[in-house]
């Protein structure tokens, strides 16, 4: 992966509500009413937020039914974490 894209994942969890969206799904699969509680802002914002994170490949999204569950892509934290230990190895 480019560096293009890390520095893309960073800035997406930049920001304190999807910071608490990332640590919220640490827990497992959310729903968007779940989130929506947890980070106290709109549906609208919350959206943003969400869309966000799912184009900087941070979580997946899931329809069930009239609902989208919500998880962490794993292996995108795992390059995270690779990349910013090859940055301080340098």
């Amino acid at each position: 992966m480019d560096d293009s894209k890390f520095v893309e994942q960073y800035r997406a969890l930049g920001d304190p509500v999807r910071w608490a969206i990332v640590r919220e799904l640490q827990g497992g699969s959310r729903c968007a009413c779940v989130l929506a509680q947890v980070t106290e802002v709109s549906s609208t914002l919350l959206s943003h937020h969400l869309k966000v994170l799912r184009q900087a490949g941070l979580i997946n999204g899931a329809k069930r039914g009239r609902w989208i569950d919500y998880t962490l892509v794993d292996d995108a934290f795992a390059g995270l974490g690779a990349s910013l230990l090859g940055e301080v190895a340098r």
